[in-house]
């Protein structure tokens, strides 16, 4: 017995409905090229290197706001928000143009939730850009990197169980453990040290640093499925500029002044820190906690205080005791850690 044939309308819902249910996929799939698609072992080797990047950042800044001194020793004309508004200023066009070079004519054809999700990425990025800057400043490079790279993969591990499912087995929970006494070890050394009258002022910072570190790495998880990492770091990074420009302006922060100044090596700093240190570094990042985990993209930035701490004695001249020492070699513990994880993933 035949089967009664469906009507045309019926078959015209019904191709509809399934071209629907198709469409995402492949306009995920076939706008752009994937260049940057990587391993989870080469993963979490781009979010070392991001680390790496990152952790010249403290330095950079401090010798930035050095150029332009206050009147009589007093703070710094640059301010921090002034800082981190012209680094956004930089690094949107250069990665909007990066990505449109490397990914073709696809390039931010998104939809427009996708889009609005990628500019409001970039409120989190600003925030906590600019906590981490007034907490080298107040705090010291050692004491506000350690707290936002340490404290960091405790809160995305708690987050990750209840928004990625995601449960840190043994090795994870060994590695926060390791990275949690190393800031204890260093942030009690830095408290013997540091100025009294800016030092807690710097650990708030640094603290929310950390916690806006910890929710930048989950929101990524989240929403970088369906979207290139250059994308991301130019919607973001317009986004975050927008958002600071505006609050420059209602808040009243001025440019430092400028008359008289060899501009050359703070406009290469600037430069930097736009397309080395954000630009790069970020689609490194979002590339790498692509291929891996949330905990796992958090603890591989480790690399972070030790190369601010190599550089900070090198060009700074500031020799860290051997307190910071002992609790940099537990952070490339809990580093090591990780790597062994992910290698015993892959041959598994």
């Amino acid at each position: 017995m035949r089967k009664p044939q469906k009507s045309l309308t019926q078959r015209s819902s019904a191709h509809m409905l399934r071209a629907s249910r198709r469409l995402p996929r492949m306009a995920t799939a076939k706008r752009i090229n994937e260049p940057l698609a990587l391993s989870p072992l080469a993963g979490l080797g781009a979010v070392i290197l991001t680390g790496i990047l990152w952790g010249t950042i403290g330095v950079v800044t401090g010798q930035l706001k050095a150029a332009f001194p206050g009147a009589d020793g007093g703070p710094s004309t640059l301010s921090s928000l002034v800082l981190v508004v012209v680094r956004l200023a930089i690094t949107a066009p250069a990665a909007a143009i990066t990505a449109r070079l490397l990914l073709g004519r696809g390039a931010f054809r998104l939809p427009g939730r996708v889009l609005a999700l990628g500019l409001g990425l970039g409120l989190v990025q600003a925030f906590f850009q600019y906590a981490y800057v007034e907490a080298v400043t107040n705090a010291g490079v050692g004491i506000a990197t350690a707290i936002e790279l340490c404290l960091a993969p405790v809160l995305v591990a708690t987050l990750s169980v209840v928004l990625l499912r995601e449960r840190p087995d043994r090795m994870i929970i060994g590695a926060i453990v390791f990275a949690a006494i190393g800031t204890v070890v260093i942030a009690l050394n830095g408290a013997a040290t540091a100025n009294p009258a800016t030092f807690q002022t710097g650990i708030l910072w640094s603290f929310a640093c950390m916690v806006g570190y910890a929710s930048y790495i989950v929101l990524v998880r989240r929403l970088a499925a369906g979207i290139h990492p250059l994308e991301l770091v130019a919607l973001s990074a317009t986004g975050g500029f927008a958002v600071l420009s505006v609050v420059s302006s209602v808040v009243g922060v001025k440019l430092p002044e400028l008359a008289g100044k060899d501009l050359l090596l703070p406009g290469l700093q600037f430069a930097y820190l736009a397309l080395i240190a954000t630009c790069l570094a970020y689609a490194l990042f979002v590339s790498g906690v692509r291929a891996t985990s949330a905990t796992t993209g958090s603890l591989g930035a480790l690399a972070m205080p030790p190369t601010a701490t190599i550089l900070a004695a090198l060009l700074l001249n500031q020799i860290p005791s051997i307190e910071v020492v002992i609790g940099q070699v537990l952070l490339m513990s809990a580093m090591a850690v990780t790597i062994l994880r992910t290698a015993r993933r892959l041959n598994s």
